[in-house]
């Protein structure tokens, strides 16, 4: 035994040592993940600073924050340097370390060009500044109309030139010859000042382009790729090593989980059963008892004592024999000759105690053998006296138990009661002790006159059973309804010894009946009668208006914003607003109307008190009145509204269904007039519905059947007609449907989510043809994508974007994003955070239908935008109209004063585009110049164009 348990212990010794190395390896493998992904997570944002740091080379016509760039490049030079002083080229790969350091290196080389840019940059902002007021000089000084706009044209050419738009060097030569030649004739100090900074700005936006030029060829951005590659590559390598090791591990970790379960097994076995024994002898409800070979006791436990009376002292060395009772049987001669034959005996004893009484035993006594070798007998003896006692009110038990479920009342031939089950109590409210004794009229409820008593005692004598309801009164006083089913029993002599009543108590079973019914035409939250008890209370309100010749009226009421509070305030305080609502709601109306709840948040409200429209009109104002009217729900102070529609019969249909139908379009009708109203029904709501329902099918698939196609409408410029970008505009031809507008099918695309995956299809269609016209005018600046909101909401959208722009090798900054001035309005953190990520990326961004939203300056100044699109609507009927001119030109002003670029829409006339150009818009956009058209038409304008 000791040597069993030596050896479990050695095994679960070095079972622990295998765990502690199987956690140090885990811990390596975490440590490897975790440092990869702190290696992972810089080369990610050394990506997005060069990426950063190459749209600011772009930007040499904006002023730009050089502490966000000094910062950027800090933090670039710091990643790198924490990455390459780690322990990487030892965890991971020599190859990464290198490749790093190179990547550092060329850094190092991109960062001086980056400080040469930013004074160049500084020098040739304050350069045109100050040209720019020199410029405003001449204009008001007396020098010669012919001067004047030599000197503009000059300027014009170095702006064009300085943003990137045009590069026409011999006339800007050209003019600043004559100008240095105006300055010696004019001996005019400022017209030398203007002919020098003109030409030190012209040399240094060539340095800037060489510098630029020189920057795109260190390829930075590949390197990095380059080091990521190799990064991800290794490290992949090393986990599959790691994971092969560590499946080792774990292999031999269950090998020996098994080893040591079944050596434990073992143990624990051997350990049970002595344990066990060591229990059974000491605390056995048993008498054991040890005697040697000649049947001596040596051993007795207490539970001996407790049943004899003698104690271990007065018992040792006695034979077990002198507990016998004398009375006459062979159980001592089956003993005996069992004994002999070293076998066990079962049997019973009649014994005596040391106080003279008899009890009886139910013994079982085995020889005890070692080494073949009779050393021991040992008996174990059950006192069953009571059992024996009991024998017979056992059976009697047996009979009234059978049924355990019902209350059990058992009589004698006198009527007295003689016992009663547990269940019986319970029924009753009565005690077994209290019960016991009395007859049956305890029970009685005065429900029952003495002619019911007796044809049921007639029905017993004769019958021999009686079966039937009665009322019985509890002891409380409660009188609950019974199911009663009386049994008489005769004994030998044919008379009645015995009468078993079995109660069934039938109060749940009603309760549950009338719960059922109630549940199954009322909503369990509010009580109010649900849909089912509508169809059949409605049902027979339709019938008897059809007798009476009179109006009914539906109105299907549904919350404004309560999906708002559900998701923001939880559940329980949306089911506590619903039970207030709905007591509101029953508290309004008239006897004769109903509310019913549908479920969620809708209501059905019937009126048939109200004749006339204007009268189910007032309740609808009401009921609107009503719920408008502040909650306080567990402290919170809750403001909802409702949409009520309104059916009529006979008007607006004739059967339940029909009525609720139509009562629901009226509803949403009054959703899209703005909610917190009622509305009517009419037929063209239900044509209205059925229309936008056949788009909404019609949309689905509609990317796999290839009905989308996108338009291109020009953006120009006004004063040399050059087209610079478009505007990417999607059309549907439905081969059933026809051409449906995008004002028709986007809303509901937006309400179903379908939007993500079309605007998904638009975004990366407008990107390749893009890459199609820019092939045939490299001058294209941009392409101008309109986005939904719900785009915006997509947690991948960022993502999309950048994957599409880089699969066609598109620069962010040559994709325009327009939203919506709504949205832009809305200016929640995750709008601005969103734009602000694809700003940083160099993402463009524009206003559209600027003016018809809700405008706000304090807002507009902090949105990170370049474009702002006025509307249609303001550049209608101008210069005429006054009031559009008046608003027209206040927008081009306010966008020119923050330095956002202006396009006006839907330009249709020359007197429009004269009007603008007077106002110094710098964009067009509309019919005037060309319709939106199909991408073999756009690339057909671009090559009339060249030419």
């Amino acid at each position: 035994m000791k040597k069993l348990f030596k050896t479990f212990e050695m095994k679960l010794v070095f079972f622990t040592f295998f765990i502690l190395c199987l956690f140090v390896y885990l811990y390596h493998i975490e440590n490897s993940i975790k440092n990869y992904r702190i290696y992972k997570k810089g080369m990610n944002d050394l990506k997005f600073i060069n990426l950063y740091l190459d749209n600011f080379l772009e930007k040499q016509d904006k002023f730009v924050n050089f502490d966000k760039i000094v910062k950027n490049t800090k933090e670039f030079n710091q990643i790198i340097d924490d990455i390459l002083s780690s322990e990487i080229k030892t965890e991971f790969s020599s190859i990464v370390y290198f490749e790093l350091a190179e990547a550092q290196t060329i850094f190092a080389e991109k960062l001086e060009y980056i400080e040469r840019y930013k004074s160049l940059q500084a020098s040739n902002l304050n350069s045109i500044y100050f040209i720019y007021d020199l410029n405003q000089h001449f204009n008001k000084s007396k020098i010669s109309n012919e001067n004047k706009v030599l000197i503009n044209q000059t300027l014009f050419i170095l702006m064009q030139s300085f943003i990137n738009l045009n590069d026409n060097k011999e006339l800007l030569s050209k003019n600043l010859k004559f100008i240095n030649k105006l300055a010696e004739k004019e001996k005019d100090k400022r017209l030398e000042l203007l002919y020098i900074h003109t030409k030190k700005t012209i040399e240094k936006i060539e340095k800037i382009n060489i510098i630029k030029k020189r920057v795109n060829e260190l390829n930075l951005s590949k390197k990095l790729e380059k080091v990521d590659a190799f990064l991800v590559d290794s490290y992949n390598k090393k986990i599959k090593i790691q994971l092969f090791i560590a499946s080792l591990f774990f292999l031999f970790l269950i090998f020996m989980i098994i080893v040591i379960y079944f050596e434990h097994k073992i143990t624990r076995k051997i350990k049970n059963e002595l344990l066990a024994f060591k229990y059974a002898v000491e605390n056995s409800d048993n008498s054991i008892i040890l005697t040697d070979p000649n049947q001596n006791i040596i051993y007795v436990n207490e539970n001996f004592e407790l049943n004899s009376g003698y104690t271990k002292e007065e018992v040792l060395g006695l034979n077990p024999r002198f507990l016998s009772s004398g009375s006459k049987s062979g159980t001592y001669k089956q003993l005996k000759e069992k004994l002999q034959k070293g076998e066990k005996w079962e049997g019973e004893f009649i014994n005596k105690r040391k106080n003279g009484s008899i009890f009886y035993e139910k013994a079982s006594i085995v020889p005890i053998f070692l080494n073949n070798k009779l050393v021991n007998y040992l008996a174990i003896k059950l006192d069953i006296t009571k059992y024996v006692k009991q024998k017979e009110k056992l059976e009697l038990s047996s009979i009234a138990f059978d049924n355990v479920q019902e209350g059990i009342l058992i009589c004698d031939g006198d009527k007295k009661i003689i016992t009663v089950n547990s269940a019986f109590e319970n029924i009753s409210g009565y005690d077994k002790s209290e019960l016991i004794g009395m007859t049956p009229t305890i029970l009685q409820s005065g429900r029952h006159d003495k002619v019911f008593y007796s044809r049921m005692w007639g029905s017993i004598i004769n019958n021999g059973y009686w079966r039937g309801k009665i009322y019985d009164r509890r002891r409380d006083g409660e009188i609950i309804p019974i199911w009663l089913n009386i049994t008489a029993i005769k004994d030998k002599n044919g008379k009645f010894n015995r009468f078993i009543a079995v109660h069934t108590n039938l109060k749940e079973i009603i309760e549950t009946q009338e719960k059922a019914d109630f549940l199954a035409y009322h909503d369990p939250l509010t009580n109010l009668p649900n849909r089912a008890k509508l169809e059949e209370d409605l049902g027979y309100s339709i019938s008897l208006a059809k007798r009476n010749k009179s109006n009914l009226f539906v109105l299907f009421i549904d919350l404004d914003r309560f999906k708002i509070i559900n998701d923001t305030l939880g559940h329980q305080i949306g089911d506590e607003l619903l039970k207030v609502l709905a007591k509101r709601l029953k508290m309004i109306l008239r006897g004769t109307d109903s509310v019913f709840r549908m479920g969620g948040d809708e209501f059905i409200v019937t009126l048939d008190s109200s004749p006339t429209k204007k009268a189910a009109g007032y309740v609808c104002g009401r009921i609107l009145e009503l719920i408008t009217e502040p909650i306080k729900v567990k402290g919170h102070i809750l403001n909802t509204s409702a949409s009520i529609g309104v059916s009529m019969f006979p008007d607006d249909g004739v059967d339940i269904s029909t009525l609720i139908k139509n009562a629901d379009t009226a509803m949403y009708h009054a959703k899209e007039k703005g909610k917190n109203n009622f509305q009517y029904y009419d037929k063209q709501l239900s044509v209205d519905v059925h229309e936008q329902l056949k788009i909404e099918q019609a949309l689905k698939g509609v990317l796999q059947r290839e009905e989308l196609y996108l338009c291109y409408q020009p953006q120009y410029l006004l004063n040399t007609k050059e087209i610079i970008s478009f505007e990417a505009l999607v059309r549907w031809e439905h081969p059933e449907l026809g051409c449906i507008p995008p004002d028709k099918f986007i809303t509901i695309a937006e309400d179903t989510g379908m939007i993500v995956d079309i605007g998904k299809y638009i975004f990366k269609t407008a990107c390749k043809d893009f890459v199609s016209f820019k092939k045939i005018n490299p001058k294209l600046k941009y392409m101008a994508i309109n986005i939904s909101s719900v785009q915006f909401k997509d947690k991948n959208f960022v993502d999309d974007v950048l994957k599409i722009v880089k699969m066609y090798n598109l620069k962010p900054s040559e994709v325009e994003l327009e939203v919506t001035e709504r949205y832009m309005m809305e200016f929640t953190k995750n709008n601005m955070d969103t734009m602000n990520n694809l700003r940083d990326l160099g993402f463009r961004f524009s206003i559209d239908d600027f003016g018809t939203g809700y405008s706000s300056m304090s807002y507009l100044t902090k949105l990170p935008i370049d474009v702002i699109k006025v509307d249609k609507a303001f550049i209608d009927d101008t210069p005429e109209d006054n009031g559009n001119v008046q608003i027209s030109s206040a927008i081009v002003a306010l966008s020119k004063s923050l330095g956002y670029s202006v396009i006006a829409e839907g330009i249709e006339y020359e007197n429009q585009e004269n009007y603008l150009k007077q106002i110094d818009c710098n964009m067009g956009q509309g019919f005037l110049f060309s319709k939106p058209l199909t991408f073999n038409k756009t690339k057909e304008l671009l090559e009339k164009s060249n030419n």
